[in-house]
């Protein structure tokens, strides 16, 4: 071994001691706080008793240097004139004492009365300025705020301590074992017994790990048992980093391999021994893991005992692992049993899946006890045998007698309780309770809180419980103003007010007016979820718009008019149906009209009277970033004939998204990490009838003006195919009586405000509902990223179209950038 390289204990045992040393040092330190004051006991005359108090005469400070004498008086709490006994001394030593400025304190008294007090005082360093030397790898504030040790205070030794430690501590996790800190006060020269606190800190160099070895594996090679840690060797990828993280590798030493083991029937496996050889030089290290992995254990019988409310075959199905294999020769005769090695970690995972199943039925004091009973080897073939069993204490059925909601000094009691599906006077179930409480927060009208602060169930002495749910009111309506550059509308203010919990009642109230040179937008909308807290819900509005958009010429529109809309359930699980009528007049002017196409009867002004009907089904788990579940709509306008009004059609769509998680990094209560989704979309609609106005036909392509289809401009994705908006082609042939889109995309959501996606998109768009073709497609894919802001989600895609014409019709693929609002994907 050359002179760079030695042999050392893991860096965590090496700090060990002399952590043990430091926390030692301040038992001793804590020990003599908490004996008797010494200054009570070195009064050198009469020792006041509870009969005899003994008036102050004055007051004399001695031994302080920085603090004045009225300073120490003060902190004392004695007054000149004061007559005070034995009691009323031990106070004033305490008071000194807690105020953290003196090393040491005594109180002498002298013969007579009144008597003068002496306060003898060891005044602690006073800190002028912390400064830490060598300190790169972790944040000096990080230190201080978790420490409490800031300039400006006395110098404190256990706060030192504890400083020091948290240095070591956070380096090795940051992948520098062999770091040290040490401390030392330097007098600062301003003024007496005033200091400078130095932190030396010596990181030492980055560990990148090399190898990592084993001793004592017999049955899985080396590469086995490395895939099984968080820690890794370095490589060429830039996830292998090798880097050495104190708590992983604990992690690693004490759980994972552990558990790697104990899935394999290898229930007395233990790291016996660990050690790393580093070379100071490079800062590259080898690392050496000892284990016993003792002997494989073999699962000859699951037993399950008592129960009552579950039968045992539906017990066991918890555990995922036959006991006992079956086999036959080629005669189909029976073999000898074959039992498969016993997994541990699979028991104690069923165990605790079967508590859960007894709480979510309402047996909250049951209790579920794994044993592993250890059987001598089998006399045939010699392995140990275990038998798993799983004890079980059901107790009685606990029972909901009172359910209170504290803390809504806004939203009424009716609307909280209509989201709770535990009931009083129900069997309490953990699975209800929950999703109670999620469909509570799903309302968005309250702050999220920890889980002990925002359920308690309280048991009662006849074994039912009391559950009390708190809440805390958040800020819910939003005034929005501000000027946005859309793509598809220039540049334009706004300035809106939504307030989603009208009068407390989850009643919602809207308003947004949208202006510019090329679009002005006024609307007004009410909602109300539940009619006189009904099931119904009922939604009115009025809307007048003018837009002229500035990257496709679809001429100006212009739309005034209302609408109604009732909701209901219907007897399908998280579905509702919806009937509305309104009321429009439409007039549409500057249309390029050069050599008008199939499209010539389209309605370009007029008034639109339209009943309409739709199904939504919604079992999505967020409405903002889902990771499960989805969302189905189907719908149908009928506009004009019957109606009055003009044009005479019936216009159908559909939309359809699916999602599914699949993965989610990091994260805890009140953050939920990095998630990842994966989903898909289709949509499709047509229309048939005569008189079809221009504005309610289809436009594809873009992500603003109609239906979204990215790597292509607003509206140009066409029934001629792609059509770039430069060419000569009227704008009534750019619209269409069907369409199809479908998008697959993977969803990426950073934090609460920041999303990113990659997407591929398909589409096309059809002049009659005859011509539909979903094979017939145009394709794009790109990434995204999405944020949501006061003003509502805003957004850019950058997608590359696969199918993109030039003004002559030869293939022009190409990248695009698109600008979204009011959507995340």
């Amino acid at each position: 071994m050359g002179p760079a390289l030695e042999r050392v204990a893991l860096p965590f045992r090496r700090i060990l001691f002399r952590r043990i040393l430091r926390v030692a040092v301040a038992l001793v330190a804590l020990t003599a706080l908490l004996l008797p004051w010494k200054g009570v006991s070195t009064l050198r005359a009469q020792e006041p008793t509870a009969a005899d108090p003994v008036p102050i005469d004055s007051i004399e400070v001695r031994g302080n240097q920085r603090l004045t004498d009225i300073q120490v008086i003060s902190q004392s709490g004695l007054r000149v004139g004061q007559s005070v006994r034995f009691p009323e001394i031990q106070d004033a030593l305490r008071r000194l004492f807690a105020s953290g400025a003196y090393e040491d304190v005594s109180v002498s008294v002298t013969p007579g009365s009144p008597a003068i007090f002496f306060l003898d005082v060891v005044e602690r360093p006073f800190l002028v300025d912390i400064e830490f030397r060598g300190l790169q790898n972790v944040s000096e504030r990080a230190i201080r705020d978790t420490t409490g040790l800031f300039r400006g205070t006395a110098y404190d030794p256990a706060k030192v301590l504890r400083a020091e430690t948290a240095i070591e501590t956070r380096l090795a996790n940051e992948g520098f074992p062999q770091a040290t800190a040490d401390s030392e006060l330097v007098p600062s020269g301003i003024g007496p017994n005033q200091y400078r606190l130095v932190f030396t800190v010596d990181e030492g160099p980055r560990l990148g790990v090399a190898r990592i070895s084993f001793e004592g594996n017999e049955h899985y090679p080396d590469g086995a048992l490395r895939g099984a840690m968080a820690t890794g060797e370095e490589g060429f990828l830039w996830y292998q980093s090798g880097e050495l993280k104190r708590d992983e590798f604990r992690q690693d030493l004490t759980a994972r391999l552990p558990a790697f083991y104990a899935e394999r029937g290898f229930i007395e496996f233990g790291v016996i021994g660990d050690s790393i050889i580093v070379d100071r030089t490079t800062g590259k290290g080898e690392i050496m893991v000892r284990v016993d992995e003792g002997p494989r254990y073999y699962l000859k019988e699951f037993e399950v005992t008592g129960n009552r409310r579950f039968p045992s075959a539906l017990l066991k199905q918890f555990y995922r692992q036959a006991a006992l294999v079956s086999a036959v020769d080629g005669d189909g005769m029976p073999l000898s049993p074959i039992y498969a090695p016993f997994n541990a970690a699979a028991f104690e995972e069923g165990a605790a899946e079967v508590a859960d199943l007894y709480r979510d039925a309402g047996y909250m004091r049951s209790v579920i006890v794994p044993t592993v009973e250890k059987l001598p080897p089998d006399s045939v073939g010699g392995s140990p045998m275990v038998i798993a069993r799983w004890n079980i204490r059901e107790g009685e059925p606990t029972y909901v007698r009172q359910l209170t909601i504290v803390g809504n000094d806004y939203t009424h009691d009716r609307v909280i309780r209509q989201r709770i599906s535990l009931l009083p006077g129900d069997v309490f179930a953990q699975a209800r309770l929950i999703n109670s409480i999620q469909a509570i927060h799903a309302l968005n009208f309250f702050e999220p809180l920890p889980p002990q602060e925002q359920v308690r169930v309280i048991d009662r002495p006849d074994g039912d419980v009391d559950v009390v749910i708190r809440v805390q009111e958040k800020q819910t309506g939003n005034v929005n103003f501000g000027v946005s550059a859309a793509g598809a509308f220039g540049f334009s203010g706004f300035v809106g007010y939504n307030q989603p919990n009208l009068f407390g009642m989850a009643k919602n109230g809207s308003f947004r007016f949208v202006f510019g040179g090329r679009q002005q937008d006024i609307e007004l909308t009410y909602t109300d979820p539940q009619v006189f807290w009904s099931r119904y819900s009922a939604t009115v509005g009025v809307r007048s718009s003018r837009d002229q958009f500035t990257n496709v010429s679809l001429g100006i529109r212009r739309v005034t008019g209302g609408f109604t809309e009732v909701g209901f359930p219907i007897p399908l699980r998280s579905t509702r149906a919806f009937i509305g009528y309104s009321l429009f007049n439409d007039k549409t002017t500057d249309l390029d009209l050069v050599g008008i196409g199939p499209n010539e009867l389209a309605i370009l002004s007029g008034t639109r009277s339209t009943i309409s009907s739709r199904i939504v089904r919604d079992v999505r788990n967020n409405p903002v970033f889902p990771t499960a579940g989805n969302l189905n709509t189907v719908s149908a306008r009928f506009v004009g004939g019957p109606l009055g009004g003009d044009g005479d059609y019936t216009k159908w769509e559909f939309a359809s998204e699916w999602w599914v998680p699949v993965a989610r990094l990091g994260g805890g209560f009140q953050t939920s990490g990095i998630e990842i989704a994966a989903g898909i979309k289709f949509g499709g609609g047509w229309i048939v009838g005569s008189n079809v106005f221009f504005q309610e036909r289809f436009q594809v392509g873009g992500t603003q003006v109609g239906q979204q289809l990215r790597g292509y401009e607003e509206a140009t994705v066409t029934p001629l195919g792609h059509v770039p908006r430069n060419a000569p082609v009227s704008d009534l042939d750019r619209v269409g009586n069907s369409y199809f889109t479908t998008t697959a995309q993977i969803g990426v959501k950073l934090t609460n405000q920041v999303f990113f996606s990659t997407f591929m998109d398909a589409g096309n768009n059809w002049f009659e509902p005859g011509a539909f073709n979903p094979t017939d497609l145009l394709v794009g894919a790109g990434v995204g990223v999405s944020l949501i802001t006061p003003f509502g989600p805003i957004g850019l895609d950058y997608a590359y179209g696969f199918d993109r014409r030039d003004v002559v019709g030869r293939p022009d693929p190409g990248w695009k950038l698109h600008f979204k609002f009011g959507r995340i994907f």
